[in-house]
């Protein structure tokens, strides 16, 4: 499977001034359906890695969310305390530690994309095992959370990384790793994430109000989502989503455009008859989402 950062989104769409709104017939021009002959091992292979005691649901929901955005098979990595848990939370996704090294190496390597980050906690370990994975793995990388907030000092990881990277900090995770407050990244958001983008050579996905994603040429502007989504957990689901797309032989790029666009979607159809929005509800609306986008395709 070949990936590359653009793929053929932006032969289907024009550009704005200096950045380009993405919108529900964009996405549908975009989305692929499903042939009859299809099996699992054309929609991919995911790797989670995420949780740590205290924050199973983090690892559960970037997981089930790949499962429900239809990655052919997910694994999830996790603490061996938590495995357990894991196990019985998740019918559909396989499940590891980290103490099986082999195994993680092998799962590493037959991946056609991974996540990591969601729960893991802003730790040596959690560097170590981020480290471990872009030097192994051969896919495109979701990078979100503590995966995100270890690389403050360590920059160079992503420069020298020779997969794809996609990265999905909020303004907070931007701020620390760029030296600016949150209020700051937000007042200048295009420039900054743009610039990261170039910079460290990944693609960015900046969440917050209208997301924004970049690979440091073009500025993509995601037009669903909206505040009934404020809770915690909606992070963890864009992650297995985003690397739910890429596994299913969508680009980085793209996938990270589709990704911000289905996980806002479905938002939105919940909040016509929800007052508030959770993650696990977002899980379940998934696959009604994206049939949704491209039910008359």
């Amino acid at each position: 499977m070949i990936y590359n950062s653009n793929n053929n989104l932006v032969e289907n769409i024009e550009m704005d001034n200096e950045k380009i709104s993405i919108n529900k017939t964009k996405i549908k021009k975009i989305l692929k359906k499903r042939k009859d002959t299809d099996y699992k091992w054309d929609f991919g292979r995911v790797f989670i890695m995420a949780g740590s005691l205290g924050f199973s649901g983090a690892a559960y929901m970037s997981a089930q969310s790949a499962v429900r955005s239809g990655a052919g098979l997910v694994t999830v990595c996790v603490p061996r305390e938590i495995q357990d848990i894991m196990c019985i939370k998740l019918s559909e996704a396989m499940t590891l530690n980290y103490s099986q090294s082999l195994k993680i190496e092998k799962s590493l390597e037959n991946a056609q994309s991974v996540g990591i980050g969601p729960g893991m906690g802003n730790t040596k370990d959690t560097l170590g095992r981020l480290i471990k994975v872009i030097n192994t793995a051969k896919c495109p990388v979701v990078v979100d959370a503590d995966a995100i907030n270890v690389l403050n000092g360590n920059l160079d990881i992503l420069k020298n990384a020779k997969n794809t990277v996609i990265m999905t900090p909020h303004y907070g995770e931007m701020g620390r790793l760029v030296g600016l407050t949150s209020e700051e990244v937000e007042k200048n958001r295009y420039v900054i994430a743009k610039q990261f983008a170039k910079e460290n050579g990944v693609v960015v996905l900046l969440k917050g109000h209208r997301t924004l994603v970049t690979d440091g040429s073009k500025i993509f502007e995601n037009t669903t989502g909206n505040s009934a989504m404020a809770s915690g957990g909606m992070g963890d689901v864009l992650t297995g989503v985003i690397a739910s797309f890429v596994a299913q032989g969508y680009g980085a790029l793209e996938s990270a455009i589709i990704g911000a666009f289905v996980h806002g979607h479905s938002g939105d159809r919940l909040a016509r008859e929800m007052f508030c929005v959770n993650a696990t509800h977002l899980i379940e609306d998934l696959p009604y989402a994206i049939k949704d986008i491209i039910k008359d395709k």
